[in-house]
């Protein structure tokens, strides 16, 4: 199907096929009888026009001229001359409405060009495999358009049991699941990298949410991810300064909602995709003291064993009030252990070839490190980390506006932030 089909010529083409009447049929046999009697009646009111009986007596001895004296040349309907059926075309009705629209629009003649397929397909299933090559359907249809035909395609194997699909646009794999990814790219010469991709169960129920981050980010060469939107906001500002338009140039923050970085992380690796995360040094509470679970997650990203997993010299009985206070210097204390000169060796291979970075402790706080006296000022607190931290995504576009250039510079330029600098190498 390609992507600029013509679903006039389409129609016509396969206008046997589509529409047929059963000429054994009684009903139809006086429906034919009744049109033929109607097209002659229709045929002597155009003959008795003044315009076309002017048009025939001029038009006749200019013709004879060229050629046969016993011809002439007649007005009729293509009706009565090249059949029922050749000159019909699909228009549009509302439902409880009995006008007709005319199929106008790319993108609607579009839908009726996978419709009249579908069509095909079904008549000739019994006969044959059908194979669907569909070539950039997003072309001329709208978003919410894009999304329905995703649904279409994708959720629909009984129409579509073997299908192709190249597309531009991450509308189109909103609704994908149980399908071969196959990203094309030039790198000097066309190359492409290939993965199978099946909407892990966790999703199942939700899986929109994992698809639309997803297939944003399978276009671009570099994706960040982070946590959520507070990160995805600040980088997006920063990047803005130092990489302006930085998408245009393949480069995407991808925000998990969440921790589950591995849903995303695989198969992006797998496309051949430059994947950057940071992720917080978060701990959980547990009654022989709290755990590591940041550093556990780079473990399971990265098939290392940092043994930072325990640390049972804090938060040891402590009640969940107790805990929460002293969450902050817990989470400095284990990044500060894990500055020890073998893990910290470990914690730089993993940045360097793994392009993984975890937080000191998490977005706020890290970022006033860096900025700690700029963040008071402009945003009128002496505790900048609560402030941002009462109200996430609200306060952070609230600080964004106020953010000037050189406190971005500040920002990519700080240990801190070291995945910015890792995504637009």
């Amino acid at each position: 199907i390609d992507s600029y089909v013509d679903m006039d010529k389409l129609f016509k083409q396969n206008i046997k096929k589509l529409i047929k009447s059963d000429i054994t049929n009684e009903d139809d046999k006086k429906t034919h009888e009744k049109i033929d009697s109607i097209v002659s009646d229709l045929n002597d009111q155009i003959a008795s026009l003044s315009g076309v009986s002017d048009f025939e007596s001029k038009i006749t001895p200019v013709y004879q001229r060229f050629n046969n004296k016993e011809m002439s040349i007649s007005v009729k309907s293509e009706i009565a001359v090249k059949g029922l059926y050749s000159n019909i075309v699909p228009y549009m009705k509302r439902v409880n409405d009995d006008n007709t629209y005319p199929t106008a629009g790319e993108g609607r003649k579009k839908l009726v060009v996978y419709s009249l397929y579908s069509l095909l397909a079904e008549a000739e299933a019994s006969k044959k495999i059908n194979i669907f090559l569909i070539e950039e359907p997003e072309n001329n249809l709208h978003k919410s358009m894009q999304i329905e035909l995703s649904e279409i395609l994708f959720n629909s194997t009984d129409n579509y049991p073997f299908l192709f699909v190249s597309t531009h646009s991450p509308y189109i794999l909103y609704e994908m699941n149980d399908i071969t990814l196959v990203r094309v790219y030039a790198h000097q010469d066309i190359i492409s990298s290939s993965v199978f991709y099946e909407v892990p169960l966790d999703y199942q129920r939700n899986k929109k949410m994992l698809n639309r981050s997803l297939s944003e980010a399978l276009f671009a060469n570099s994706v960040l991810l982070v946590e959520g939107p507070s990160e995805q906001l600040l980088f997006d500002k920063v990047l803005s300064y130092i990489c302006p338009y930085y998408e245009s140039k393949g480069m995407y923050i991808l925000a998990v909602n969440g921790i589950a970085f591995k849903n995303y992380h695989v198969i992006l690796k797998k496309l051949g995709i430059n994947t950057v995360i940071k992720t917080d040094n978060d701990i959980q509470r547990r009654n022989n003291g709290f755990y590591a679970l940041g550093f556990s997650r780079l473990n399971k990203l990265t098939n290392n064993n940092l043994r930072l997993e325990w640390f049972t010299n804090g938060g040891k009985g402590e009640d969940k009030e107790d805990f929460y206070k002293h969450s902050i210097f817990y989470r400095r204390l284990i990044y500060n252990n894990s500055q020890e000169p073998a893990i910290k060796t470990t914690l730089e291979k993993i940045g360097k070839e793994d392009h993984i970075y975890i937080s000191k402790v998490d977005l706020e706080n890290d970022l006033d490190d860096v900025l700690h006296d700029r963040l008071t000022t402009i945003l009128e607190q002496t505790d900048p980390v609560k402030y941002l931290q009462g109200a996430k995504n609200i306060r952070m576009v609230e600080l964004i506006e106020k953010l000037q250039n050189v406190d971005c510079i500040r920002i990519y330029n700080h240990e801190n932030f070291a995945c910015l600098m890792e995504l637009t190498k």
